[in-house]
């Protein structure tokens, strides 16, 4: 807690310029593109109508039920509405006002939370598999590892002064292995004969230029596993390619140079290297059971057992399973927040995740607690049980141009107007629903070329521009196509040429591809991703 201290008071003139260059912009005196210079450091970042997005990193998306107490009661302290949950794990606070913005970083960094990277040139929020630690199927707990890098790179100042972003993941399953290839360093837990350890890719990511990664290495040692990110972090600040932004990302580099001589290239960083891994705290999630509130309760209506087939993951212990709370657009607002943190105290939850698909896990819950918290949920914040039932709770946006400056797009409209027409279709197909509903997470909408909804990978994936129709400018989307990462068929996302369509068009094409996948599943046995990355190639 000294070292974090001592780089807290360190690094504070830095947030004073961030304070300064908000009353400096309020005022007139600088624009927006020096305001953000100044924020983006910190995930911090300017939205329409005079405000600001705060984005606070948590490692895997995971807060304690203490740290989203805290979080929940800085809201309310600050006045801050609600807060959106990013494909990233990340947690933003939206709309803060300017005023503000200094006194919740104290308040945050007081509570240890801190805000350093998550936005602009800087290492980024490492991503974990949501379920590490409970899953059954799953190898060993990665998040232990991922909190230990964020710890100790949170010290080193190189890693937060890149030409570029810079992106790493942890995964401890095979199901999640292929997230890792389109990291810009991505981690997958392997063990061999007992030794535990990292298949590492590199150069892969998402944005301009999207790439799938390379196997760097194929088994790293766990006691090494500091070392490589320092080693990458090193080599990145001296061979990332500050003078062309657009050519930036380590992806790039690794494609000038070929995996080859990039390999050879980060083993003379790693072999300079004689850091040694941090503390890592392991968790013994068996420790939490005994202390789960259990319930003498009954459910047998049907909606009620519905929600358990679509929110319910068994875990590997007995009596034990992990829970979605599906969150529409990802935006919580405040007093539903304290709703959750109200129940979270009454099961005694020792954690709650953020996940990519912009909805929240609770990793451990006893089973005989499920018809309490469909009964609370449904009594106290009903909008998260009836976007259960909804497809449209399942359909990734990102936040669009109503709130993001460079936003081109409403990309929220788009999703919920194709909601309602997937949801039509659920109801003319009951018995396809369950499948409507898996598949729909697969449709992605984007306000903008950035990536922030996953476009690159999307099976079905839309990106807001404008063009001239007939001479009128028009709201419209381009349309991507076959976006698929699985253990026999890695492939980013098309660009269907010519498939630039008005944004009124965009539902009717989604529901017209779920009506032909549904036929289709009359003869064959695939998925709404193998059968789109099939279609990629087809003239529409």
């Amino acid at each position: 807690m000294e070292r974090i201290t001592e780089k807290l008071h360190e690094i504070e003139n830095q947030y004073l310029e961030l304070e300064n260059g908000i009353i400096d912009y309020n005022n007139n005196v600088i624009k927006s593109p020096d305001l953000k210079k100044k924020g983006s450091k910190f995930g911090i970042y300017e939205q329409k109508g005079k405000k600001m997005m705060l984005r606070l990193k948590a490692v895997g998306g995971e807060l304690s039920k203490e740290n989203f107490k805290d979080l929940i009661n800085i809201m309310f302290m600050q006045n801050i509405p609600f807060l959106h949950l990013s494909t990233r794990q990340n947690y933003q606070l939206h709309e803060v006002d300017f005023d503000k913005v200094k006194s919740t970083i104290d308040l945050c960094n007081n509570k240890e939370m801190y805000f350093r990277g998550g936005g602009g040139n800087t290492f980024r929020s490492i991503l974990v598999s949501t379920y590490t630690g409970v899953d059954k199927k799953s190898n060993f707990d990665v998040i232990p590892y991922a909190k230990m890098i964020e710890n100790e790179v949170f010290f080193m100042d190189k890693a937060f002064d890149f030409g570029r972003k810079l992106k790493i993941g942890f995964s401890n399953s095979l199901e999640d292995e292929f997230v890792m290839a389109v990291q810009d360093m991505g981690f997958v837990a392997k063990e061999i004969n007992g030794k535990k350890g990292f298949k590492v890719f590199a150069g892969g990511g998402m944005g301009r230029g999207s790439k799938i990664g390379h196997i760097l290495i194929e088994f790293l040692p766990e006691e090494d596993l500091l070392k490589a990110v320092k080693a990458m972090i090193e080599l990145f600040y001296d061979r990332g390619d500050r003078a062309n932004r657009m050519q930036a990302r380590l992806r790039f580099l690794v494609e000038k140079i070929g995996i080859d001589g990039f390999r050879k290239l980060f083993l003379e960083y790693f072999n300079k290297e004689s850091v040694e891994n941090g503390i890592i705290d392991f968790v013994d999630y068996s420790n939490f059971i005994s202390n789960l509130t259990k319930f003498d309760l009954e459910n047998n209506d049907n909606n009620y057992r519905q929600w358990l087939d679509l929110c319910t993951k068994e875990t590997k212990f007995k009596d034990i399973v992990s829970l979605v709370l599906y969150v529409k657009n990802g935006d919580l607002s405040k007093e539903h927040a304290q709703k959750l943190v109200n129940l979270l105290d009454k099961i005694n939850a020792p954690l709650i995740r953020a996940t990519i698909n912009q909805n929240l896990v609770i990793p451990m819950v006893h089973k005989s607690a499920l018809p309490y918290i469909y009964d609370f949920l449904n009594r106290e914040i009903p909008e998260v049980v009836s976007e259960t039932f909804s497809i449209r709770g399942q359909i990734r946006a990102c936040v669009g141009a109503k709130v993001c400056m460079i936003g081109v797009q409403d990309s929220v409209a788009v999703a919920d107007a194709i909601g309602i027409e997937l949801d039509n279709l659920a109801n003319k197909y009951p018995q396809y629903r369950k499948i409507i509903f898996k598949e729909a997470k697969n449709v992605r909408i984007s306000g903008c070329p950035s990536s922030c909804a996953g476009i690159p990978v999307a099976p079905l994936g839309f990106i807001g521009l404008k063009k001239r129709i007939n001479d009128v400018l028009t709201d419209c989307m381009q349309v991507y196509m076959g976006g698929i990462l699985t253990e026999s068929i890695q492939s980013l996302a098309f660009e269907i040429p010519n498939l630039i369509i008005p944004i009124d068009e965009v539902p009717v094409l989604v529901k017209r591809l779920f009506e032909d996948y549904l036929e289709m599943l009359q003869v064959y046995d695939l998925t709404f991703a193998q059968y789109m990355y099939e279609r990629r190639l087809e003239e529409f």
